[in-house]
Parts: structure tokens; C-alpha cells; sequence
């Protein structure tokens, strides 16, 4: 069995023959998921609802013929990466006919009578090609997604850094009532100093040490108390 028998193939053809023909032969090649128009028109509408991974048209139609077709799915961005193997008869105006289909967009040509040979290599390597495509667009979603990220995680450290202040380096500190010298020279009481250089906050106490130095008399009492 094929490796892309899985894959999506729509046949278009308004000879109900050359419809059944090319239905049946895939079916004898392994694929299983065939779908078949009979006019460009419904097949047009086929391709909207349910993009396949391959298109096998026919370029002699009412209506629309298949030039017209092949460029109003290269027109749409969600069908343009499509692969078109243009199946068609008229093998002396076959030179005239593949130009013309490539300038409207088919990827590949192939001439009835059909080749069975011929026609499996050009739909595997049609098929191969829109794997190859898909493979490369997921991965770019993929690092497109990544990068993006990436993108908001630097704006978030970047946001948390400007939150953030720091103090570092050396301060220069009174030994005896111990302020701090600023940037400017002046002499700041040391938590108003680290309160505009931090998010600290403070709360005032008075150590053990300090109660006895500045209260000596509340710790004698403390201690008749006890």
C-alpha cells in the first residue's frame, strides 16, 4: 500500500467514464479517501468545505474549464498550497495545453490515455509534495508559537525587573548616627535611604539593648514584677 494512501484525493471530470475510471484505478493503487465532481463548479465548493491533498482536474468543462479553476485556487490563501495534476485529453494540443495549465497554477500534467505507471508517480510524488508542505508549515506554526513566547517571557522579566530596584556597591555610612551619604552628598536617615532604593517597608521597634539604654528604669521594674 501506498505511504500517503490516507491522504485526500478529488477527482474532477464531467466524463462520468473517465470519472469511475480514475476512481477505480485509485482505489486499486490503496487510497482510500477519493472524492469525484463532475463540474469545476462543484468541485470548486467541494475543495471550500473540505480542502483535499490532492486535485486530479480536467481541463475541457462546461461552465468552468480547469485554467479557470486552477486560478481561483491559487487565488485563495486557504487552498493556494494545494497540489493540481491536471489529467486531460488531446495529445496534439498537448504542448499548448500543459503551458497554459501551468501558467494557471497545476503543479503537473499527465495525457490520456492514461499510463497506470505514469499516472501512480506523478500522485505519489504530488502527494509526497503536500507532506512535505504540511510537515513545513506545522513546524514554522510551531517556532512561530515558540518565538512568540519567547517574546512575552522577555516582556514579563522586563516588566518584573523594572518592579524591581537593587541596592548594590558600597554606602557610605556615618559610624555614629549612621546615615547614609547619596548620590547627591546629603545624609539620609538609613530606612529612607532603603525605602526609595527597594521595596522595603519598615515598622519601628526598639531591640532589647536599646529599652535598657534609653527606658533603664522599665527593666528593673520588670524584674520586681516577676
Amino acid at each position: 500500500m501506498d505511504i500517503n494512501a490516507e491522504m485526500t484525493i478529488l477527482a474532477i471530470d464531467d466524463d462520468p467514464v473517465s470519472l469511475r475510471f480514475i476512481e477505480k484505478l485509485l482505489g486499486q493503487g490503496g487510497y482510500r479517501n477519493i472524492r469525484t465532481c463532475s463540474n469545476a463548479a462543484d468541485g470548486f465548493n467541494a475543495v471550500e468545505s473540505a480542502p483535499p491533498d490532492l486535485i486530479l482536474l480536467d481541463i475541457i468543462m462546461p461552465d468552468m474549464d480547469g485554467y479557470e479553476f486552477s486560478r481561483r485556487i491559487r487565488e485563495k490563501a486557504s487552498t493556494k498550497d494545494i497540489p493540481i495534476l491536471v489529467v486531460t485529453g488531446g495529445a496534439a494540443e498537448a504542448n499548448e495545453a500543459i503551458e497554459k495549465s501551468f501558467q494557471a497554477g497545476a503543479t503537473d500534467f499527465i495525457t490520456k490515455p492514461i499510463n497506470t505507471t505514469e499516472f501512480f508517480a506523478r500522485v505519489r510524488s504530488a502527494l509526497s509534495i503536500k507532506q512535505a508542505h504540511d510537515r513545513l508549515k506545522e513546524e514554522l506554526s510551531r517556532r512561530q508559537q515558540a518565538e512568540a513566547e519567547k517574546e512575552n517571557l522577555i516582556l514579563e522579566l522586563k516588566d518584573a525587573l523594572a518592579k524591581v530596584k537593587k541596592l548594590s556597591g558600597m554606602l557610605p555610612i556615618c559610624a555614629s548616627c549612621k546615615k547614609i551619604r547619596d548620590d547627591q552628598g546629603y545624609w539620609n536617615q538609613i530606612e529612607n535611604y532603603i525605602r526609595e532604593h527597594s521595596d522595603a517597608e519598615f515598622s519601628h521597634s526598639l531591640c532589647p539593648e536599646c529599652v535598657e539604654n534609653i527606658y533603664p528604669g522599665l527593666k528593673k521594674n520588670e524584674e520586681k514584677v516577676t
